[in-house]
């Protein structure tokens, strides 16, 4: 008998270890009393119009208040209505009159994240187990298959068991947890992230045409799916187009660039026609975006903030609830020490670690910085907003590296972080004051992230 099971079943059960972990994250509310911030709300609203009319036109959802249906919203009673974010236009006197966008009363949801909660909605609504639920968990299920792939990634740096251990303890953390059931791109975001970079890996090992063109597909789907994901998409795309003509394969990497521009020429051209604009907010900012940058100086504020509050801040950053997520740091050190030191002259055979590992720091870096400085709300997209949940299986694959060079650090930094998802599960069946929009709630952490700075804007 067999003491070690099959590579797939193994897999399976991974994944179902972690959807199981991410559905128990349903106990935790938005609010105190509030089960959906009023972002994931007027998310799921878009959804709803797309399976009930087939359009994104929500005036008659504003009508009808689906919302009053899910659970309870976030700054929503029963005498304040969900408030709109419909651009509309103002006469001098301040009355309101038609909607900005030509596709009628549109907000800037967008197109991909409701087409990706649609699906889910739907079966929801047919199955009677509910939209808002169905969506919740199809997040869930595709965060957790993103961590499965990550799992292969990992392999590509480091052997078992440190592989795996470092996908798990990231993927039990309270930022995946959270992440995994916001109503939102995440969990389809993050799929796509790690399929782009997995198979853009797998054209540098052996560069064949359906590797190519499968990596081109993911990436020109990311900025579909959720818009502040277009810088990653262009470094993966960048990548490819790199290493395949390295391997003499150019032909073929010309027309994954082809691919790419066309999906960008058909995103503009659909959200001209659409939203009078390149992008969902171009009803209120026009050919922009909503960045609201005020002069240099806040320009420089921001780029020095955003990404030290992403990582460091007292109440929202990724450190204060993830510890283990420090272990990203330990791996982007082991490389710069691996480059220093010139090991590819004594280990010419394992020249291609230092690429991996560069390249998937280089795709964190390049989720989670740019949303990070652009975002002009930082209390509302905690831990970097979506872009962070979207990063953590690409990241979890150093995380595996940097432990087995310090297992013992890894080790207490891995416990400190599972103990924190546990209690926060707890709070969250327990306690009335845990909340999630932005994080709420006790950590065990005995006072100790005070020492942490406040960043927030």
């Amino acid at each position: 008998m067999p003491t070690v099971l099959p590579r797939p079943l193994r897999l399976l059960l991974l994944w179902a270890g972690l959807f199981a972990v991410y559905a128990a994250g349903l106990v935790l509310p938005a609010a105190p009393g509030r089960e959906l911030s009023s972002t994931e709300a007027h998310r799921l609203l878009v959804a709803h119009s797309l399976v009930t009319d087939g359009d994104l036109d929500l005036l008659d959802e504003y009508i009808a208040q689906p919302w009053r249906d899910w659970g309870g919203v976030q700054g929503v009673d029963e005498t304040r209505p969900l408030v709109s974010n419909v651009a509309v236009r103002r006469d001098d006197e301040g009355r309101e009159g038609p909607p900005l966008a030509p596709g009628g009363y549109l907000e800037p949801s967008g197109l991909g994240i409701g087409a990706t909660l649609a699906p889910f909605y739907a079966v929801g609504r047919v199955t009677g187990i509910g939209g808002r639920l169905a969506v919740q968990l199809g997040g869930a299920a595709l965060l957790a298959l993103a961590f499965v792939l990550a799992v292969g990634l990992a392999r590509r740096l480091v052997p078992e068991p440190w592989a795996t251990r470092g996908v798990v303890a990231v993927g039990l953390s309270p930022p995946a947890v959270i992440g995994a059931t916001e109503i939102g791109p995440t969990g389809a975001a993050a799929l796509l992230l790690t399929g782009a970079v997995a198979t853009a890996l797998a054209v540098r090992d052996r560069p064949r045409t359906w590797a190519a063109l499968s990596c081109a597909l993911l990436c020109a789907l990311l900025p579909w799916v959720w818009l502040p994901l277009a810088p990653v998409a262009l470094v993966v795309a960048v990548a490819l187009t790199r290493w395949m003509r390295r391997r003499r394969r150019g032909l073929t990497g010309f027309l994954a660039l082809e691919l790419l521009l066309l999906s960008a020429f058909v995103f503009l051209t659909v959200h001209d026609r659409v939203y009078g604009g390149p992008t969902p907010w171009s009803p209120q900012v026009g050919w922009s975006l909503p960045t609201y940058f005020h002069g240099p100086v806040d320009v420089l504020w921001r780029a020095v903030s955003g990404p030290l509050g992403v990582l460091v801040d007292r109440d929202f950053g990724l450190l204060r609830w993830a510890p283990v997520l420090g272990l990203v740091g330990v791996a982007a050190w082991r490389l710069w020490r691996w480059r220093r030191a010139r090991l590819f002259r004594v280990f010419a055979d394992e020249v291609h670690m230092e690429v991996i590992a560069a390249f998937l720091l280089l795709v964190v870096g390049a989720v989670v910085v740019p949303y990070a400085v652009l975002s002009p709300w930082p209390t509302t997209n905690w831990l970097g907003g979506g872009g962070a949940a979207v990063a953590l299986p690409v990241a979890a694959a150093t995380v595996g590296w940097a432990w087995q060079r310090v297992p013992r650090t890894a080790g207490v930094l891995t416990a400190v972080t599972l103990v924190g998802t546990v209690w926060l599960l707890a709070a969250g069946a327990l306690s009335g004051d845990v909340g999630t929009v932005p994080p709420r709630g006790p950590l065990p952490w005995g006072g100790a992230e005070r020492v942490l700075p406040e960043l927030r804007r």
